[in-house]
């Protein structure tokens, strides 16, 4: 039997808006060159769909930093939809967690898109299974937009259950709820799953600094069904695949680096191609990277180096990529911070978009062995704990030694077995 194969592009995690402090002004537009990173990023996404001739794109989640976005980047995301629904791909786009509004089941950072009914656009607002005809054939979606506990807990049923018991109840809601959708899906037609959510086999990322509000954790297993060919899932920022076959469950991961905590992380999309008959299927799928901007982290422990700005700039000048977002963090003691010239680093590091420097100042008095307590003096604790005061605190010693004393008359009582008072 013949087929036709579906191109699907995968793609995640968007989140404009987002890391703008890594970034500065571009001059000549106005717009934050970190804001001009996201969407370039988008572009290359749509830039290859095109140019594959895809079929659908999956967007799985988050579009924006929050569910107020900026006009600037609602107009730079509209834009590149209004590409794809030219050149005839649908677009498939699942609400997530920050496009949400809190505390509202009826509107999201998206829905200006359903208002104007954009060609080719389909939105998972809320849990849906629905058939999607495509150039080459047709495809069945299931889809979950990001799961919250709010519309369960306004009912009065659930009233008196806590939020614990309340997201039991979601995640078995959840559970029962595809499992009734898999039941109703044609077996020779190829189905994708697609869903904004923590699994329990992900691992996860900075997104979790990023959370808005509460986010449940939901089995990874309730995705597996012998009727579905790909499950694309959204809100974690690592690229990951959690099963690589029967079905492949993905994470896409976030498509640009959001802060450090994705600095080892390539960020990109994938392609995916599905192919399924009544006489059987197959699904292969491949990551793409967009070559997101280079995050470098600079560490150096200077408590005992005798030219800390000399090392650093070595560092530096060795590790630096132009254009890169870099961060520059030291330990230095107390002393020798003057030493430090951080507009001097700036100029090694001209070359970077943009310099961060963070400092762990190590007080004088916690990094020196104090010259008087020599080796017979800490013999004896009280000893040496009046010697450390005297030199550290002379001005509250006679209160703190009269401390330490109850405190280690407590402890020979506790040793003895005796009461310290008897």
């Amino acid at each position: 039997m013949t087929s036709m194969t579906i191109n699907l592009i995968h793609v995640s995690d968007i989140h404009f808006g987002s890391g703008e402090s890594h970034g500065r002004l571009n001059p000549e537009t106005g717009l934050n060159v970190r804001f001009e990173d996201f969407v370039a990023a988008l572009t290359k996404v749509v830039d290859y769909s095109i140019e594959k001739q895809c079929d659908i794109f999956l967007f799985s989640g988050d579009a924006y930093r929050n569910a107020s976005p900026e006009p600037i980047y609602q107009k730079m995301f509209a834009g590149q939809l209004k590409r794809l629904s030219d050149a005839g791909i649908t677009s498939i786009l699942v609400v997530g967690n920050h496009d949400q509004v809190l505390r509202a089941s009826q509107s999201h950072a998206m829905s200006v898109f359903q208002s104007l009914e954009v060609p080719g656009v389909l939105m998972v607002d809320r849990p849906i299974s629905t058939v999607i005809n495509t150039k080459n054939g047709a495809l069945q979606l299931v889809g979950l937009p990001h799961i919250t506990r709010h519309q369960l807990m306004t009912l009065d049923k659930y009233k008196d259950l806590s939020a614990v018991e309340i997201d039991k109840v979601l995640k078995e809601h959840i559970r029962d709820l595809l499992r009734g959708f898999y039941l109703k899906l044609d077996p020779a037609i190829a189905t994708v799953v697609t869903a904004h959510m923590s699994t329990d086999t992900a691992l996860a990322g900075i997104e979790e600094e990023l959370l808005v509000g509460y986010t449940l954790t939901f089995p990874t297993e309730m995705f597996v069904s012998e009727r579905v060919d790909y499950v694309a899932l959204g809100h974690i920022h690592k690229y990951q695949v959690l099963r690589q076959e029967n079905p492949a469950i993905v994470y896409a991961g976030s498509l640009e680096r959001v802060d450090f905590g994705e600095e080892k992380e390539d960020k990109g999309f994938v392609h995916v191609k599905i192919d399924r008959t009544s006489a059987g299927a197959k699904t292969e799928f491949k990551f793409i990277s967009i070559n997101p901007r280079p995050f470098i982290t600079v560490e150096a422990d200077l408590t005992d180096c005798e030219n800390p700005l000399e090392l650093l700039t070595k560092k530096i000048s060795k590790v630096i990529v132009p254009g890169c977002v870099l961060r520059i963090r030291y330990k230095i003691g107390q002393e020798n911070l003057n030493q430090i010239d951080e507009d001097a680093l700036k100029q090694v590091a001209q070359a970077a978009l943009s310099v961060k420097f963070s400092a762990e100042i190590v007080p004088s008095h916690q990094r020196a062995r104090l010259p008087q307590l020599t080796e017979s003096a800490v013999l004896n604790p009280l000893t040496a704990i009046d010697t450390y005061l005297t030199e550290v605190a002379p001005e509250r010693k006679d209160r703190l030694l009269s401390k330490a004393k109850e405190i280690m008359g407590k402890l020979t009582a506790e040793i003895s077995g005796t009461d310290s008072k008897g």
